[in-house]
């Protein structure tokens, strides 16, 4: 009975435990913050890694201190740097306890821009499902004047995950012109790729519209294009009516750049026989591995027409310049090489 009553009394103290640490942690840290006026930038940053090295107090506590950690977030009364070094230290949780108190502090608009976007960041590394992790950050691309910092950080996990519902997504590519800025270039280009994770009808028309809407040989065309052949599955399927005549389009005003053709490439061959008349005239295209790229595809369709220039690019491959080594590009060796296996299953293919 008595040790039964220890007992009884003893959990109130050790679940209290969490809570008390990290509130020394955080009066120790309010601390630190109040030192820093009127110091210098060197000062400045010893004072906030001593803020940092509290993790180590933190730590042991496990998932236990998810909750103080987030309610110390949510205190706008602590200043703005004991928050976001609170919020950090949740992100380094990993476990699913910290979701919910990182949910809370990424939805919260009046909570400070930076630390929004460090629980942005920290949301999909706490073991919860891509989904779940998704519909939060989707949702957070709706909000009126949404911080860019927040804004980058979602659309950065955004682009592997997609969403639900594309339809912020597909504003958000358009929202910096059809010739973004240095500065808005990564937030385009993110939004795109994060059409090209989702999926749908829908998102796949926006991003055949967005291809047509950006400049021809511009790197957001560029990264539509790939976000695209990242939905090549649905190209060759239900999207196809709608992609030939893009894809066919991208193929001639996208020809100088090697890195968009061969995305394009793919997609032509996917789209299936009417693609693979679009692949033909690129048999003379300047890069050696986008013609690889092409015959392989040919070979598929069993265009044995396009044997003699192909044949004919076999035979001069020694002095010719597109199968000069590049700094950055495959060997060239690889690609003649995938080029003459094409070469001989074309002819194989031949009417006997």
């Amino acid at each position: 009975m008595i040790a039964a009553l220890l007992l009884a009394l003893a959990l109130p103290l050790r679940a209290a435990e969490p809570e008390a640490v990290v509130q020394r942690v955080v009066i120790k840290t309010e601390k630190l913050m109040a030192a820093q006026k009127g110091k210098d930038a060197r000062e400045i940053r010893d004072l906030d890694r001593e803020a940092e090295g509290l993790y180590s107090q933190v730590k042991p506590l496990g998932w236990k201190a998810a909750p103080a950690l987030g309610k110390a977030v949510q205190d706008l009364k602590l200043h703005t740097k004991t928050r976001l070094v609170a919020a950090s230290f949740l992100g380094l949780i990993r476990d699913p306890a910290a979701f919910p108190p990182l949910e809370d502090i990424v939805l919260n608009v009046d909570q400070a821009p930076s630390v929004r976007a460090s629980a942005a960041q920290s949301l999909p590394g706490q073991g919860a499902p891509d989904a779940v992790v998704g519909k939060v950050l989707c949702s957070v691309l709706a909000e009126p004047d949404l911080p860019r910092e927040v804004l980058a950080e979602s659309l950065l996990t955004l682009s592997r995950l997609g969403c639900v519902d594309t339809a912020e997504l597909a504003r958000l590519a358009r929202a910096f012109g059809p010739r973004p800025s240095a500065a808005d270039l990564p937030l385009a280009k993110a939004a795109l790729s994060a059409l090209g994770r989702s999926r749908g009808r829908e998102s796949g028309l926006q991003l055949l519209s967005h291809i047509g809407y950006f400049p021809p040989q511009g790197e957001v065309r560029a990264a539509a294009i790939k976000a695209l052949d990242a939905r090549r599955a649905e190209i060759a399927t239900w999207l196809a009516p709608d992609a030939l005549p893009v894809v066919t389009e991208a193929l001639r005003s996208e020809s100088e750049r090697w890195d968009t053709m061969l995305p394009l490439v793919r997609l032509a061959a996917a789209l299936g026989p009417d693609g693979g008349k679009a692949l033909s005239r690129l048999t003379r295209h300047p890069d050696a591995e986008v013609l690889a790229e092409a015959a392989e595809a040919l070979v598929a369709f069993k265009d044995i027409e396009a044997i003699p220039a192909l044949e004919s690019v076999v035979a001069g491959a020694m002095n010719d310049p597109r199968f000069s080594p590049r700094e950055g590009r495959p060997d060239p060796a690889v690609s003649l090489a995938r080029l003459e296996k094409a070469v001989a299953a074309l002819r194989r293919a031949r009417p006997q």
